[in-house]
C-alpha cells in the first residue's frame, strides 16, 4: 500500500505494526543501550504514539464535536465516525471505551499548575499513586482523558517515571502526562499515569478499535486507489 487514504486509522495501524515488529529489537540493541544508558523502547513508543493519538483526535474527534480541525476523515467511513461520536458523546466514561485497558491508568482531573519541564512536585506523584486516581480514570469522560493525552503528546507534557511512579534517570517503568484542562484554565493541570507495558497494550487496543470498521481490510484487499474512486462517486 502506498500513501494513506484514511489517515486516522491507517497511520495508527501502521505505527502499531512498527511497534510490534521493532519494539523488542530496540530493547536488545547493544549500541543504543551503550550510547543512551538503556534501551530506547519508551522513546520509540512515544514517537509512534504521537501520530497514533494526535491524527485521529484531529481528524475524527474534533470534527465530530464541532471543534474544527484541518481535515475530517468521517466521510471516508461512516461507521467509524458514528463509533467516535458514540464513545465520546454525553460525558461517557473512559472505562466504557473499547480501547480502555483496566487498572493501567491513573487520572487526576484537576491539580494546581506547576512547570512540567523541571522535576514534578511530589504531591503530583502522590495524587497519581492513590487508588482514587485509578478509579477516576475509569469514571472520567473518555473525551477528557484522550484530550489530556493528545495535548500532553503534542505539547511535551511528558515525564519518565520509575516503578514507584517517581521521576527517574534510570529504567523507565511508567509515563506521566500533563495538560491544561481547557484553554481558559491555566491555573490547573490534568494528570495521567500509566505503566510502559500498559501504554503499549493501550496503543494496540486503540489501533484495533480504530480499524474495527472494515475499511482497513478493504484497503488491503483493493489497493490504494479504490477509496479515491468511492469518494468521487459519492460527491
Amino acid at each position: 500500500m502506498g500513501r494513506p487514504k484514511h489517515y486516522s486509522l491507517e497511520i495508527a495501524s501502521r505505527c502499531q505494526r512498527l511497534i510490534e515488529q521493532i519494539s523488542d529489537s530496540i530493547g536488545e540493541h547493544e549500541r543504543l543501550v551503550d550510547e543512551w544508558g538503556g534501551p530506547l523502547r519508551t522513546t520509540f513508543l512515544l514517537a509512534m504514539s504521537t501520530p497514533m493519538i494526535v491524527l485521529p483526535m484531529e481528524r475524527l474527534f474534533k470534527p465530530a464535536f464541532g471543534h474544527g480541525g484541518v481535515a475530517d476523515d468521517r466521510p471516508l467511513d461512516q461507521s467509524l465516525g458514528d463509533r467516535v461520536h458514540a464513545t465520546f458523546a454525553d460525558q461517557r466514561p473512559f472505562g466504557d471505551a473499547g480501547f480502555f485497558v483496566p487498572t493501567t491508568w491513573s487520572y487526576v482531573p484537576s491539580f494546581p499548575y506547576f512547570p512540567v519541564a523541571p522535576a514534578w512536585p511530589q504531591e503530583a506523584f502522590e495524587a497519581l499513586g492513590r487508588s482514587e486516581a485509578v478509579e477516576a480514570a475509569a469514571a472520567a469522560p473518555a473525551a477528557d482523558v484522550m484530550k489530556c493525552l493528545r495535548n500532553a503528546l503534542s505539547h511535551g507534557g511528558i515525564a519518565y517515571l520509575d516503578e514507584a511512579g517517581r521521576q527517574t534517570d534510570d529504567a523507565t517503568n511508567m509515563l506521566g502526562f500533563a495538560a491544561f484542562p481547557r484553554q481558559n484554565d491555566r491555573a490547573h493541570l490534568r494528570l495521567l499515569r500509566i505503566s510502559v507495558d500498559g501504554y503499549q497494550q493501550f496503543l494496540r487496543a486503540w489501533a484495533d478499535w480504530l480499524a474495527d470498521s472494515g475499511v482497513q481490510s478493504t484497503l488491503d484487499d483493493r489497493g490504494p486507489g479504490w477509496l479515491d474512486e468511492e469518494v468521487a462517486r459519492s460527491d
